[in-house]
């Protein structure tokens, strides 16, 4: 997805676990891996260094002249994007709180919501590099076809987030920590990598991030609701994407509406 949305959709999340919306902008801290091109999606995409880099880069963004050798390169790629994610905050007049004790989770929701997002636009490698497979939205890309260039490059984007955005969904989801609402995500994410990643990779992922296991009801609510999600943007897909496939649409609709009244 697009910046935007990435933002937008953190903002979300940590809305329903009643966080500061300033750490939606780590959401787009994995972006810091688009330069040098090699190491595009290869380097931050992973939730085993999310830790690390979302600590980096709210230190970056917080502290004017902060530096660390030992991280030499993910310094000098946050203090070259500080800019443009300070600009994404102060569209929404926000800044980071100077102390919070929940700094650490929040800006980890929004690190995870965008590899979980990015599972939409192509094939992901999320718990790289203990498993080199890839998660994605695999069925709705054989319905969908090259969509990338209309997506992106016409207002049709704009049209699905907004549509997104302002869904009844989000009033009807349950409130959750942060914590949890991570848990699902990794749960969804080994879940859509055709049966290639299992869900032990589960426990190293959350060990990585320094987060402490969730009640298993917890998690499948909010496993749910993120089921009930992406149904919801695959079906936007098929509405703004394949207009005209009233078939797969239909059927989409079907399986969305079925997912959300699970939630």
């Amino acid at each position: 997805m697009d910046s935007q949305t990435h933002v937008e959709f953190a903002d979300k999340l940590l809305a329903l676990s009643r966080q500061h919306p300033a750490y939606a902008v780590a959401s787009l801290f994995p972006q810091i891996d688009r330069y040098p091109h090699v190491f595009h999606r290869m380097y931050a995409h992973t939730v085993f260094k999310a830790r690390r880099l979302a600590e980096t880069g709210l230190r970056v963004l917080t502290q004017d002249g902060w530096s660390d050798d030992t991280q030499a390169f993910d310094v000098r790629r946050f203090q070259e994007e500080k800019a443009r994610f300070q600009a994404y905050m102060q569209a929404q007049s926000l800044t980071l709180p100077d102390v919070d004790p929940c700094a650490h989770e929040a800006a980890l929701l929004a690190y995870v919501s965008h590899l979980y997002l990015d599972s939409f636009n192509q094939p992901t490698q999320p718990f790289a590099p203990v498993s080199v497979y890839c998660s994605g939205q695999w069925r709705m890309w054989e319905q969908i076809g090259d969509f990338r260039l209309t997506l992106y490059t016409t207002p049709v984007i704009g049209q699905l987030r907004h549509d997104l955005m302002h869904h009844p969904l989000w009033a009807e989801a349950d409130a959750c920590t942060p914590s949890v609402q991570i848990e699902a995500m990794l749960e969804r994410l080994w879940r859509l990598s055709l049966d290639r990643i299992g869900a032990s990779i589960v426990a190293p992922s959350m060990q990585a991030m320094g987060l402490s296991r969730n009640s298993p009801h917890e998690v499948a609510r909010a496993r749910e609701f993120f089921e009930a999600f992406e149904a919801l943007l695959v079906d936007l897909h098929l509405k703004y994407l394949v207009a005209d496939n009233a078939v797969a649409a239909s059927e989409f609709s079907t399986h969305a509406a079925r997912a959300r009244r699970a939630v």
